[in-house]
């Protein structure tokens, strides 16, 4: 899992997923405590997870309830060394791990890009 907050502009943090939401019903109870039904919702989902930094003092500079942008990878490496693992498992497990490097690189661009279209572009 990696981070990248605007209150630290061009740094990629290393995070770790320590925490996640248990199982929520499909009549979701939102902050104006009105049932949610699913087939009214138009966006996909979310997953509320609580993540620490992978080394200490990572998140310094960073204050509570800054904006970031954050991307969680799976790890398939102990996976795909199995000797007992079909063709098209071991493919299709290589195409996740490739989607994954190619959203990593995407987030090292938008933590380059982040202090142009927040400074520049944002017509503030």
């Amino acid at each position: 899992t990696e981070a990248t907050c605007i209150s630290k502009p061009m740094t990629i943090i290393p995070m770790v997923i320590t925490e996640m939401q248990d199982l929520i019903a499909a009549g979701q109870v939102r902050a104006s405590d009105q049932l949610i039904d699913p087939q009214q919702v138009v966006k996909p989902g979310t997953i509320t997870v609580f993540m620490e930094p992978l080394f200490e003092g990572g998140l310094d500079g960073v204050p509570p309830g800054s904006s970031c942008i954050v991307n969680a990878y799976t790890n398939n490496h102990d996976l795909l060394a199995t000797k007992d693992l079909s063709t098209s498992k071991w493919v299709f497990l290589h195409v996740i791990d490739t989607v994954g490097v190619v959203h990593a690189i995407i987030l090292r661009l938008q933590a380059l890009l982040l202090p142009v279209q927040t400074l520049v572009l944002s017509g503030h």
